[in-house]
Order: C-alpha cells, then sequence, then structure tokens
C-alpha cells in the first residue's frame, strides 16, 4: 500500500499521468500510421510492378504463395499508390501543393480514397481532419458522398427535364410542319378546281361560239372535242384526288401506328372509323351502278 502511494506521489510530481501517457501513446500510434502508409504506398509500387510482369492467371496464386495477401488486400495497396504515390514524393518539398497529404495517417488515406481525387486535397484542408477521429473522418467522407451523389442526380434529372423539353419542341416543330404541308395540299386543291373551272368556261365559250359561226358539222366536232378535253381535266383533277387520298391515308395509317404504343384507344377508335369509310364506300351501289352500260350519269 505505501509503494503504490509512493509511486503515485512520484508520477504526479514527474508529470506522469494516464492523460499524458495516452497521448503519447496516440502519438506513437499516429507516427506508426504515417510511417504505414509510407510502406504501403512502396509495397502498392511494387505490387504493381510484379502484376505487370506476370502472365493472365498468375496474379492471385502468386500474391497468396509470395506475399500472403488476399487480392482485395493487394488492390487497396496499389489503390493507395495510385491515388497517394507521387502526392507523397512530392509533399517532401514543404512548398509542394500536395503539403496537405503529407500528415495523413493510413487509415485517414483509406478513408479519403471516398472522396474523388480532383477534391481530396481541398477537402483535406477544409475538413481539418487533423484533430478528427477515424470514425468523425468516414462520417464527413460519407456525407459527402451523399451530398455529391444527390447533386449528380438533381443534374441528371435535370438534363432529363431538358432532353423532355427539347423532344416536346421537335415534336411540335414536326407537328407545324406537317400543318404547313397540309395547308399546301389544300391550296393545290383549290388551284386545281379554280384552273378546272376556268378550263370549263373557255370550252363552253368556245362551244357557244362555235354554235353561232360554224356548220353543224364544225359544231358537233368542236362539241367532241370540248367533250373529250373536259374528260381529260376531269380525269386529271381525279388522278390529283386520288394521289391525295392515297397520301392522305399513308398518314392517317402513319399517324396511327406512332400513337398505338402509347394511345390505344384513340388508335382504335380512329382505325375503326377508318374501316366503317371504306366499308360504306365499297358498299355504296353506285359505284357498280355507274358502271353498267346505260347507268345512271348523274
Amino acid at each position: 500500500m505505501t509503494d503504490t502511494v509512493t509511486n503515485t506521489v512520484t508520477d504526479v510530481i514527474s508529470g506522469r499521468t494516464t492523460q499524458v501517457i495516452a497521448a503519447e501513446i496516440n502519438m506513437i500510434k499516429y507516427q506508426a500510421e504515417r510511417v504505414y502508409l509510407a510502406a504501403a504506398v512502396e509495397i502498392g509500387r511494387r505490387l504493381t510492378e510484379a502484376k505487370a510482369l506476370l502472365k493472365y492467371g498468375e496474379w492471385g496464386k502468386w500474391l497468396k504463395e509470395s506475399v500472403s495477401y488476399s487480392q482485395s488486400t493487394a488492390d487497396r495497396f496499389m489503390k493507395v499508390f495510385r491515388e497517394y504515390g507521387s502526392k507523397l514524393l512530392d509533399a517532401s518539398d514543404s512548398n509542394s501543393d500536395y503539403a496537405p497529404v503529407r500528415n495523413l495517417t493510413y487509415s485517414q488515406a483509406v478513408i479519403l480514397l471516398g472522396v474523388p481525387e480532383e477534391g481530396r486535397e481541398q477537402f483535406i484542408i477544409d475538413m481539418d481532419i487533423e484533430g478528427m477521429t477515424n470514425q468523425e473522418l468516414r462520417k464527413a467522407v460519407n456525407e459527402r458522398t451523399q451530398v455529391r451523389q444527390e447533386k449528380d442526380q438533381a443534374l441528371q434529372e435535370n438534363a432529363d427535364l431538358q432532353k423532355t423539353v427539347e423532344d416536346q419542341s421537335g415534336i411540335i416543330t414536326e407537328l407545324t410542319r406537317e400543318l404547313a404541308n397540309l395547308k399546301v395540299q389544300f391550296e393545290n386543291v383549290k388551284t386545281s378546281k379554280v384552273e378546272l373551272d376556268k378550263t370549263a368556261r373557255q370550252l363552253k365559250d368556245s362551244l357557244e361560239s362555235l354554235q353561232q359561226s360554224s356548220s353543224a358539222k364544225g359544231y358537233e366536232r368542236m362539241k367532241a372535242n370540248f367533250i373529250n378535253t373536259s374528260l381529260k381535266v376531269k380525269a386529271n383533277h381525279i388522278a390529283f384526288l386520288c394521289e391525295n387520298l392515297d397520301k392522305t391515308i399513308k398518314e392517317v395509317k402513319h399517324e396511327l401506328l406512332q400513337i398505338a404504343p402509347n394511345d390505344k384507344e384513340t388508335y382504335i377508335t380512329y382505325k375503326n372509323k377508318v374501316y366503317d369509310l371504306l366499308k360504306v364506300w365499297l358498299k355504296d351501289e353506285t359505284w357498280s351502278r355507274q358502271a353498267r352500260p346505260g347507268g345512271d350519269t348523274q
């Protein structure tokens, strides 16, 4: 009992307290980890060299038999070398841009692999990690990673939204172009009708003039020419209408097929309307009656 009291008094007098001893142990641990980081870099350097010399398929066996490392351990050492090797070498210069890494321990260096290389140095400075425990550092890295992921997700969502807007703009442009085409077709039909009416009036005027000034034979010849010309004009107009009808049906079919995957109800409704119109036209007896000799011409 007396010895214990004596030793305690001696320690207090000499400044040797448990807090001092703990601080010394932590300092030794810190220094050892820094040395271990440098050693890890050198091990990673040599592992990288060895892997380049081995044939495909020999890496795992060589690790196990030669250095007793698992592939995950070897991968970690090589990544530490890739990420910190040149920086630690440059950090020997006090004016180096990579000075923040010189005070890292091995554990801190491994945790900081979770921070992208381009932002790692600034992260070390901003967080003042020398006073942080490994648990606190790991939490800070995880929080930064989460923020970065949320930012990336927001950027991706913004990009997706922008693409949607561009797609919608493209659809509007296409619809506007189609509307312009329809207007052109409508004007063509109107022009064709005007030309037909004009030709008919000219032929009628010629026929009336012929009736007044020509013989009966000339009148009949002119009448026949008038009829033939009228038929040709009408045939051309019918051909124009049939061409536009075929184009219109194809466009309707194309548009229906475009919306079918996303709007089946509209697709079925208008497809049935097209079928119904075709059935009505095919069942119209006027077609067959006009084809018979002496059929109704009205």
